[in-house]
């Protein structure tokens, strides 16, 4: 067993380096079918306390470092306007974003986030999670493992994300609030589905879905609001 992964991930209650394991493949059939189901899967308590203190001291050290970027952007990340589509097209609705990111450069070669990132054991079980094989680890040496860093304005707007699935781990939870809001199934591809887009943005809360955020998540292809001033997640897949 990895001695450090241990004092990092609950291990007792989470044995991700033995995929054969009970526990484990009960807790990967739960992931896939809420996959399949919400395109959105929580698992509670994965990262142990003492490891969430590290992950905060190792980015309050830092926060000299992170870059603040305030701009309106629309859902697909873009902030130029495209003035040959209608006015009320999803792709010219702007919102505002203000948010940062401490870079994964910027990390000290032996930190707590880094270090769990690259291990095989989670690598491997995010892998069979998503009944997908193999995955690689992103490239990018500043955004593979970043830090998203939010004060209390601070707001990620209505967004699709660029990637076809993300795993988030929350090392700080809200003062209050913590819903976690996405809207699953809105495109296809070669159909993004232009009119439910415009919908969510309208506020249409038959299409939205909550649940409450936890400390590591696993979502798919999705539209999605984070503010972590009270923690209000909102996702379109």
């Amino acid at each position: 067993m990895n001695k450090r992964l241990k004092s990092i991930v609950d291990l007792e209650k989470y044995p991700i380096y033995d995929l054969n394991s009970p526990i484990i493949k009960n807790l990967i059939k739960r992931c896939k079918e809420e996959l399949d189901q919400y395109s959105c899967s929580t698992i509670s308590n994965f990262i142990l306390p003492k490891s969430l203190e590290i992950m905060n001291s190792e980015l309050e050290k830092q926060l000299d470092e992170v870059y603040m970027s305030k701009e309106s952007i629309n859902p697909y990340l873009y902030a130029e306007d495209d003035v040959s589509l209608p006015k009320d097209h999803p792709k010219r609705t702007f919102m505002n974003r203000y948010n940062g990111y401490l870079n994964s450069d910027c990390f000290p070669k032996n930190s707590e986030m880094k270090y769990l990132y690259e291990t095989d054991e989670l690598l491997k079980f995010i892998s069979a999670c998503l009944g997908v094989s193999p995955i690689y680890r992103w490239a990018d040496p500043l955004a593979c493992h970043a830090y998203n860093v939010m004060n209390p304005k601070g707001i990620l707007p209505w967004h699709f994300d660029s990637c076809e699935f993300t795993l988030s781990i929350m090392i700080q939870k809200p003062e209050k609030g913590g819903i976690f809001e996405y809207c699953p199934n809105i495109r296809e591809p070669g159909n993004e589905n232009f009119d439910e887009v415009k919908k969510v943005l309208n506020g249409d809360l038959a299409i939205f879905k909550y649940l409450k955020e936890d400390l590591l998540c696993i979502e798919l292809l999705k539209l999605k609001v984070e503010n972590l001033g009270t923690c209000a997640f909102r996702l379109m897949y």
